[in-house]
């Protein structure tokens, strides 16, 4: 008898359903970990900036309100807001990515801070005190 080898088209048909299958659960789990990794990159940045905004302290005495007065480079798509009610006192800045829309990361330092000066904070974008403390 002569038969012939390789696979029937059931065969394959059935492992082309299990890929799909797979890669239908691997897809959203992916993006999960783009999110996570723009996250990581707006508390990169804002971790940069305190460092610089500190070193422009020790020069000028008081807090940069631009980004183009401090020496560091920030990531692609990510924006950062410093405000400021006395430049002297502190400031706060605000780090948002555009790929992760409707959500920021805050810092603040001196007498802006409402929380504790320093420390990085990440939530939705209209956040107030339901902010989730960044881990480092």
């Amino acid at each position: 008898m002569n038969r012939r080898r390789g696979f029937t088209f059931i065969e394959l048909l059935v492992v082309m359903l299990l890929l799909g299958a797979l890669s239908s659960m691997a897809v959203p789990r992916f993006r999960e970990f783009k999110k996570r990794a723009f996250v990581a990159a707006m508390l990169s940045d804002l971790g940069n900036l305190k460092i610089a905004e500190e070193a422009y302290w020790a020069e000028h005495l008081r807090y940069a309100t631009d980004t183009a007065g401090l020496e560091f480079r920030m990531t692609t798509d990510v924006a950062i807001t410093i405000s400021s009610e006395d430049v002297v006192g502190g400031y706060t800045a605000v780090a948002t990515h555009s790929n992760v829309p409707g959500r920021q990361c805050e810092i603040a330092m001196g007498k802006e801070a409402a929380r504790e000066p320093g420390m990085i904070f990440c939530g939705p974008a209209t956040s107030g005190s339901s902010a989730i403390p960044a881990s480092p």
